[in-house]
């Protein structure tokens, strides 16, 4: 088999260079005369510089890849040679099962016989599989990429900034939102209701989930009742609205939000509101302080 010489090793590679050099050197020197470099920014002068060095990155990979290819041909063409193989008398998957895992063969294994032993097994010397130290050299030109992508010109960003972003993002969406149908149901808006509709769903509501604790007519049972004006964390809508949507965990009273929706909560609020001053069968004392209502 014919080997490559180095000349022209050599050749080949300033002609690759040439040949990919060529346009780029080209078009920079048709559009030179049309720039004009006193209205550059730092920033401007940043991306040609990060564009110069990105380019004679490439090329150099190119350069490289190309010597080491022609390299690796010269080589196989020896290792052949001294195996007394004749390249096209192997079989297609058998070179390419050579190339990928660059493997001394089972009655050459002497030439990378270590010393080190164990247990009769002898360790071998063999290379790295070339697909690995390619997959290696990848992550290398990647990582570089990388650090000037991350930090180091701060093109992208980090989880920290995404996650900054993705919050902002969704505040202003959810804002929007509630913007659309009027601001959002909360303790500073919601007010009594006092229709007989919203009265019925709110005992229903009532009946199905605050009963158990609070008693069926709003007496007391484990929790206080609700009927007389006495209240631990205030009488006003407001407050009673609070309660009921975060719960008390000190007190074993847990919160609704996210079993009710805040209009269901507004309506349960309102029917213990319509109850305050009734006066059902063994009521529990009061508990509290006293709230007047305006």
């Amino acid at each position: 088999m014919k080997r490559p010489s180095l000349k022209r090793i050599n050749k080949g590679a300033a002609f690759t260079l040439g040949l990919v050099t060529l346009p780029t050197l080209s078009a920079f020197a048709q559009a030179t005369p049309t720039l004009d470099y006193t209205n550059w920014t730092s920033a401007d002068l940043m991306l040609g510089a990060v564009i110069f060095m990105a380019g004679f990155v490439v090329l150099a990979l190119l350069g490289l890849a190309y010597a080491l290819y022609a390299l690796k041909k010269v080589i196989d063409a020896q290792k052949a040679a001294e195996m007394g193989i004749i390249p096209e008398q192997v079989g297609f998957w058998k070179r390419l099962e050579y190339r990928l895992t660059d493997a001394v063969p089972v009655e050459r294994e002497f030439e990378v016989m270590t010393d080190h032993e164990y247990d009769d097994i002898r360790e071998l010397d063999n290379s790295l599989p070339p697909w690995w130290k390619a997959m290696f050299y990848v992550t290398i030109v990647f990582a570089v990429f990388y650090m000037a992508n991350y930090h180091i010109f701060g093109w992208g960003k980090l989880q920290a900034e995404e996650y900054e972003h993705e919050m902002v993002t969704a505040k202003a969406q959810i804002d929007a939102y509630f913007e659309s149908i009027g601001g959002a149901l909360n303790e500073t808006n919601v007010t009594f209701l006092s229709d007989e509709e919203s009265l019925t769903e709110g005992k229903s509501i009532y009946d199905g989930n605050c009963g158990a604790c609070h008693g069926q007519e709003l007496q007391g049972t484990v929790g206080p009742n609700l009927v007389d004006n006495y209240w631990i964390h205030g009488g006003e809508v407001g407050d009673i609205f609070k309660v009921i949507r975060d719960g008390v965990p000190s007190k074993g009273m847990i919160s609704w939000k996210g079993q009710l929706s805040a209009e269901q909560i507004q309506m349960v609020t309102s029917y213990i509101m319509s109850k305050e001053g009734t006066e059902p069968a063994n009521a529990k004392a009061p508990e509290g302080d006293e709230f007047i209502r305006q």
